[in-house]
């Protein structure tokens, strides 16, 4: 329903002056009211219960991979028919899925109004405590979701629609679940998900869970009480760097007159590590309210919503700057590191590499989807392990998006060290530990904190920190 980031859905749908474009079912289908980089939406009305909805279709390179396995396309079924038991008044609903000459369709609520990135880029400051109503509806909509196991992915504010002069409703629950059916890894279209809002986790390809959805609330809640995003980036690569390895800015040092408790709120929301997160929307919920409840530094008026939600505004403000997460390797490296890589590889496997280097590059969207597909080429686990580790080292020089995870990542050697200098210390439970914090930190410095609390002496954590300034990236 909010594909269209800044959709105007209040006109009165002209379905009398133009002629409908066809059916999809037992759907009449009107016209197109906004498309995105995932699906196009059309405005279009059942004419069985005479009720207005919106239909969503896929776009056609989407499309084309979604239909090309029979179990993508079931198991996209499934996650949209899972969406539609959300039925709650903060849930933009769904109605129904229909496949139309094999193409699937969603069939929604249609909800005439504006976004609330509309209201943040029009520049108006809401009151705080219009903030917190806001905040408990999106939260409230997560909770209910989170509670049948549909988790969103990409919360937004885009995907937020604001109805009325008070009330919002949480669209593109269903669709959103194409992240979990791996049909972005062509790099044809790009990542399904906006990168301001993406949980650190996400950056570094982690299995994700309902806490992702918390931390894309705890950037919204950010942008709606300070007027910017929490980091502050002009591409992907300066972004994913400082999302994954550095702490967001303080809401105070831009709006002094917030309270400590809604300070706390805010970077909780935003922790690094999902585990330092609130652990549910309502733990969340129940947090703001106490906060906001105790907050009386914003005696304003609430605002009517619906004035600025419609406005079609360009971003306004510090950190309103859109990153191209759509990029394929081939964008992202220079071309000496690709050659580099294309001689590199040829030592295997001879002349072909040139063209399995750069058919990868064309289809990879991050450093380690490149690397798996190039190493396919390679039969030997020694190939594999020196091609790998000479790569990563053209990565890093190359210095670009791609270099992001490898550096913010401990490394097989670096764990091994670190595990090494802990045996003495701690004992066979070394192994254990230092595999599951490299697994659970998010960059490098999460790793060595959480570490710390294992190590009680001073002089053992010391030699510790010595192996981490030893591996620590030269940028």
């Amino acid at each position: 329903m909010a594909d269209e980031p800044n959709g105007d859905f209040t006109k009165p749908a002209p379905n009398r002056l133009v002629p409908p474009i066809g059916h999809i079912g037992k759907y009449r289908v009107d016209h197109i009211i906004g498309q995105g980089a995932v699906g196009i939406v059309y405005k279009g009305y059942d004419e069985q219960i005479e009720r207005e909805v919106a239909i969503k279709a896929l776009q056609p390179m989407i499309l084309a991979d979604l239909t090309a396995s029979a179990d993508a396309l079931r198991r996209f079924a499934t996650e949209v028919r899972s969406a539609g038991r959300c039925l709650h008044p903060n849930i933009v609903t769904v109605f129904d899925y229909v496949e139309e000459n094999g193409a699937p369709h969603i069939v929604m609520e249609y909800v005439p109004a504006g976004t609330l990135e509309n209201v943040i880029n029009s520049g108006v400051r809401l009151p705080l405590r219009q903030v917190g109503e806001l905040m408990a509806q999106v939260l409230l909509a997560l909770e209910h979701a989170h509670a049948k196991d549909i988790v969103h992915r990409d919360v937004k504010p885009s995907n937020i629609l604001c109805y009325s002069s008070s009330s919002v409703k949480v669209a593109d629950f269903g669709i959103a679940q194409i992240n979990t059916l791996n049909l972005t890894s062509t790099g044809r279209y790009g990542i399904v998900g906006t990168p301001h809002y993406m949980a650190p986790e996400r950056f570094l390809g982690r299995p994700d869970d309902a806490r992702g959805d918390l931390y894309s609330a705890g950037v919204i809640m950010f942008q709606l009480l300070t007027g910017q995003r929490p980091f502050q980036a002009t591409d992907t690569h300066e972004l994913m760097n400082k999302v994954i390895n550095e702490a967001p800015t303080k809401p105070r040092a831009l709006r002094p007159e917030l309270s400590v408790g809604i300070e706390g709120v805010v970077l909780k929301a935003l922790a690094r590590n999902p585990e330092d997160r609130f652990q549910s929307a309502r733990e969340f919920l129940d947090t703001l309210r106490a906060a906001v409840k105790t907050d009386v530094s914003d005696t304003k008026p609430t605002m009517d919503l619906t004035q600025y939600s419609t406005m079609t505004s360009v971003p306004v403000g510090p950190g309103s700057s859109r990153p191209n997460m759509s990029q394929t390797m081939a964008e992202k490296l220079a071309p000496g590191t690709i050659t580099a890589l294309e001689q590199a590889l040829a030592r295997s496997v001879g002349p072909i590499a040139k063209v399995v280097v750069r058919r990868a590059a064309a289809e990879a969207l991050d450093a380690n989807q490149f690397l798996d597909e190039l190493t396919k080429s390679l039969k030997s686990d020694v190939e594999i392990t020196d091609f790998r580790r000479l790569a990563e080292e053209k990565l890093i020089e190359d210095g670009g998006i791609a270099a992001v995870r490898i550096e913010s990542e401990v490394g097989s050697s670096e764990a091994q060290a670190v595990t090494a200098a802990l045996l003495p210390i701690l004992g066979p439970v070394a192994r254990t530990l230092v595999t599951r914090l490299t697994k659970s930190a998010v960059g490098r410095d999460d790793f060595y904190q959480r570490l710390a609390k294992h190590v009680p002496k001073a002089e053992d954590m010391a030699k510790i920190q010595e192996i981490a300034v030893k591996f620590r990236p030269k940028r």
